[in-house]
């Protein structure tokens, strides 16, 4: 059933703005929600990737990165999650995924490879704590932090 509404404001003129300015607050009022849900969806999910990595990170000498998500791009692009600056590290280089609480490493293209405890990866790696992965000149080792 379709209401029409044109006679009551065109009676009222200001009847008009005004269910403007309700449909107007209305909608931010939803948007407003929905971005508070997801902020809070976030930090949950932050925290269950924490505690689903069971707390591992890399370490690459001063720095320190949580794995505090499924999938870590490391790449000299400015999307990496892990990001290096440095002409011997592809774009796309390596990428770590978290699978039934395990973390792997693969060679995502790269050219220089990626090298996990010396030995250069030709497939999908399992990582365990204080494996060391060369990634250009950067050595990054995997370190089980705190939760």
């Amino acid at each position: 059933m379709e209401v029409d509404l044109s006679p009551l404001f065109e009676q009222y003129p200001l009847l008009r703005e005004a269910a403007t300015a309700f449909a107007v607050i209305f909608v931010n009022f939803c948007a407003l929600v929905i971005l508070i849900a997801a902020a809070r969806e976030r930090r949950r999910g932050d925290h269950r990737w924490i505690k689903e990595g069971k707390g591992y990170m890399l370490s690459c000498g001063s720095e320190c990165y949580t794995l505090g998500a499924a999938e870590i791009l490391i790449g000299r692009h400015p999307c990496a999650d892990i990001r290096f600056d440095d002409k011997e590290i592809s774009r796309f280089h390596a990428l770590l995924t978290l699978s039934n609480g395990k973390w792997h490493i693969e060679d995502i293209g790269a050219h220089n490879g990626v090298i996990v405890n010396g030995v250069r990866i030709q497939q999908r790696c399992r990582l365990h704590q204080n494996d060391v992965i060369t990634i250009g000149k950067r050595h990054l080792t995997v370190i089980k932090g705190v939760i």
